[in-house]
C-alpha cells in the first residue's frame, strides 16, 4: 500500500513538471524604423517537450493582453523537436507596436516590447533643425530690437532738449551796435584847464573848497 502511494506521488510530480513550462523571450525589447522585418523567440525551459504555442498582444505591460490576430506580414512557427517556437513580422509599421507574449501550454513569458517609428531622413531632420535655430535667432533678434529702439529714441529725445536750453557760447548782445571813439578824451583835465587860463569854459574844484 505504502509503494502504492508513494508511486502515484512520483507519477504526479512528473505529471506537474512535463506541464509546468518555464517560458524564456528573447529579445526583450525591440526598437527598429518601419520598414524593417523582426523576429521574436519563444524558448520553453524543457525544449525536448512538446508545447502548444499561443502569442498575445497588449498595448502595454500594465494592460490585459488579447490573441494576436495573424496577417498578412506575419509568420507563425510552431514549436518542433529541431527549433523554438517563433513569430515573425515584416515590414513593421507604427501600429505593430506594443508588447507580445507567447504562451506554452498555458504558461505565458514575460513578454517582448516593440518600438517601431516611422522613418526619417537625416536631411529633413538637418532641415527643421536649422529652421528651428533660424526662428530662434530671428526671435531674439526682434527682442532686443523691442528693446534698443525705445531707448535710442529716448536718448535722442533728452539730447535734443538739451540743445534747446544750452547756453550760447558768445554774447551776442550788442551785436550791430557801432561804438563812436571820441579820440583821446582821457586828457589830464587839469593841465588842460591851466593852458587855458581864466577863459576856460569849465572849473575845476579843489577837494579842499567846499
Amino acid at each position: 500500500m505504502h509503494y502504492l502511494l508513494l508511486g502515484c506521488c512520483v507519477m504526479a510530480l512528473i505529471y506537474l513538471s512535463e506541464t509546468h513550462i518555464e517560458v524564456f523571450q528573447k529579445p526583450r525589447f525591440i526598437g527598429v524604423q518601419t520598414g524593417r522585418n523582426v523576429i521574436i523567440y519563444c524558448v520553453g525551459s524543457n525544449p525536448s517537450l512538446p508545447a502548444q504555442v499561443e502569442w498575445l498582444k497588449a498595448r502595454a505591460y500594465n494592460e490585459n493582453p488579447f490573441p494576436f490576430k495573424k496577417n498578412k506580414r506575419t509568420v507563425i512557427m510552431d514549436k518542433t523537436s529541431n527549433r523554438s517556437a517563433s513569430i515573425v513580422i515584416n515590414n513593421v509599421a507604427v501600429e505593430d507596436s506594443g508588447v507580445y507574449f507567447c504562451k506554452l501550454n498555458g504558461n505565458q513569458g514575460p513578454g517582448t516590447e516593440l518600438q517601431v517609428s516611422r522613418f526619417s531622413n537625416s536631411q529633413a531632420i538637418q532641415k527643421r533643425s536649422r529652421i528651428k535655430d533660424a526662428i530662434i535667432f530671428l526671435q531674439g533678434f526682434l527682442l532686443i530690437m523691442f528693446i534698443a529702439v525705445p531707448l535710442v529714441q529716448f536718448y535722442r529725445l533728452d539730447k535734443k532738449e538739451e540743445a534747446v536750453y544750452e547756453e550760447p557760447e558768445d554774447d551776442h548782445t550788442y551785436e550791430g551796435l557801432e561804438i563812436e571813439h571820441c579820440g583821446d578824451i582821457y586828457e589830464d583835465i587839469s593841465t588842460l584847464t591851466q593852458s587855458q587860463g581864466p577863459d576856460a569854459p569849465w572849473e575845476v574844484e579843489s577837494p579842499d573848497q567846499e
